[in-house]
Order: structure tokens, then sequence, then C-alpha cells
């Protein structure tokens, strides 16, 4: 970072991972902490939460095997959805619908496979508005004590409830009215979930032999020369190499402490990394087999893709972003 003069690391790990009592320069811990703050080198980790989010490691490794109705192994929330609905006078109509597509309403909200794919969804049906304005009013439309008519037509779509407030001031400063009528209706309809880990379905059986290939060939088309997986390197793994495997289970980093949660949901093979002797042996006891890429090779997919995210990010394109060459697995085979 300093090589480059960047004013900022973004990371995966914290730099202060484990509770530090100091910063002095002969406890080796607080070395990183204190040259950042002699240097002036802003540091972000984006740890749990990455962990949980739409690019996480599990993911990626899942679209390598081409693991089908992928969902997240451990939901650990799911975002509320709200019907958002306004009333508007057809003359209005796509004044309003633009401002609301410009904050994001509108977007694919649900976990369903193809949400994402659409955008501008909305349902319009047209009516009659009606309303007296009284004294003290401004009204766009219709005189003071006159019952008013107007023909309007009710928008509606689904939003998540972050977008709430900034949905309800687009759309206030684009209605014409004085005091536009909305409605913010709470809803059962589950939104975008976020967990740790996929679970998914490979499209035919295949063997553990056949999946550890697979995952080389993927990383190697996925990371830089910088930080190459090769295929002498060493994944372990349990169980017998000729079953064949159907439903699997991955979660980047540490994730011997799901593999209770995977017997139990019938995982046929649980990709990981940092697997100890006794939860492998727990494993193979309840016939589940397991994969150990190491705690490096299940992450690094990850900070790739963040790279990306944030180079395609148009609030940030006045910003250059440098991939490390440094990253590396503390291992050698």
């Amino acid at each position: 970072a300093k090589e480059h003069h960047a004013e900022l690391i973004v990371a995966h790990h914290p730099i202060i991972f484990r509770p530090l009592k100091n910063l002095r320069s002969d406890n080796l811990s607080a070395l990183v902490p204190l040259e950042l703050i002699r240097t002036g080198i802003s540091y972000y980790a984006a740890h749990t939460n990455l962990d949980q989010s739409s690019i996480n490691s599990s993911r990626t490794l899942g679209n390598v095997l081409g693991l089908k109705d992928m969902d997240s192994f451990v939901v650990t929330n799911t975002e509320n959805l709200l019907k958002l609905v306004v009333y508007v006078p057809r003359t209005h109509l796509e004044v309003v619908r633009q401002a609301l597509v410009k904050v994001g309403v509108g977007e694919g909200v649900t976990d369903g496979p193809h949400s994402a794919n659409y955008a501008e969804s909305f349902f319009a049906a047209d009516g009659m508005g009606m309303f007296r304005p009284l004294e003290g009013a401004d009204p766009t439309i219709g005189a003071i004590g006159d019952l008013t008519r107007v023909e309007e037509t009710r928008l509606e779509s689904l939003i998540p409830e972050r977008l709430a407030a900034r949905a309800v001031r687009a759309l206030k400063k684009a209605h014409p009215y004085e005091e536009p009528a909305y409605d913010l209706i709470p809803l059962h309809n589950p939104g975008h979930s976020r967990g740790f880990g996929v679970i998914g379905y490979l499209d035919k059986p295949e063997t553990i032999g056949e999946i550890k290939q697979k995952l080389i060939n993927g990383l190697e088309n996925l990371l830089p020369d910088t930080i190459s997986f090769h295929e002498k390197q060493e994944i372990r793994f349990t169980g017998n190499s000729e079953k064949e495997i159907k439903k699997i289970a991955i979660v980047n980093g540490s994730g011997g402490s799901f593999i209770p949660k995977a017997i139990f949901k019938g995982v046929d093979l649980f990709i990981t990394g940092d697997i100890d002797h006794h939860k492998a042996l727990d494993a193979s006891e309840a016939g589940m087999s397991v994969m150990d890429l190491g705690h490096f090779w299940s992450e690094a997919p990850m900070v790739i893709s963040l790279y990306k995210m944030l180079k395609e990010e148009k609030a940030l394109h006045e910003v250059e972003f440098i991939l490390s060459k440094n990253m590396k697995s503390p291992w050698c085979y």
C-alpha cells in the first residue's frame, strides 16, 4: 500500500482479529496497526458481513461447481418487504414513476431465481381520486371548498423496508400534489435473505475426484497469476472417493462448526477450510464426505469479487483500485 501511495486498504480479515492490550512496538501483533497510524493509511475490514453477502466465496465456488437451486446454508437475516402504493394524476404518472425508478424502486427484491433479472416492475390501475380543499390549502387542482374529482392512477411496487424513506422522499418531490396520498403496506412475502455458506445440487451425481478437478480448474480461472491455485495444491477430503455426490454445502473460511448442521440437512459433501481431526471423524461416522480447501483458498475468490464490484460501482469511478499481489496461503506442500 505504501509503494502504491494507497490511502485505504480494503481487506477481509480485521487487523486486530484478537483483542490487543496495548499498541507497543515490542508487541508483534501491534506492529501493523502502528504502521497504519504512522503512515496515515486507513483500513477497512469486511469480515462477517462479507461472509453473509451475495459475493461470498461460498456462492462463487457453488457457481464453479454449477450447483442448482442454490440457497444460503444458514440464513441469518431475511429482508422485510413493503408494498408502496401511490395515487398520481395520470398527467404526472411517468414523472413520479421515473423518480421512483431512480432510487431503486421496481428492482428485483425477492429470493426468486430470476428476481435480479427484472427492473422497473410496477402495477398501475386507473381510478377516480376525490378531495375537498379547505381554507389554508394550496391545491394544484381544484378550488377551495369544491369537491374535486381527478382521474388518477394507482401505482404500486414491492420495495425492501430499508428503501422506504428514500422512496417516499422521491415520490413527494416528484408528485404535483401538496399532500400526495401513498401507502406503505407490510408484507409477509420474504425478501432477499443473507446467511453463511450455500447449499445446492449438482445436475448429475459426480465423484469427489471430479468435483476436486472442477474446483482446481475454477480457482485457476478465477484467481490472478500472483495467487494462482495449482493442481499440485493439496486438497484434503474424507469419505469414499468413488461415492457419487449430489447434494453439496459450502462454507468459506473455518466451517467446522457447521458440520452437525450439514449432517442434519443430509448433505453428501461439505466443502470448507480448516477442518480438524475430530470434526473429520464426526463427518465420516455420519457418512458425510468433507473437502478441506484450506482457509485461504476457500476465501480468495471473495477478494476478487469484492475488487470487481468496487471497480464497477459508478459512484466510485474516480477511485483507483489495486488488487494486492502479496496475498498468499502461509502453507507450502
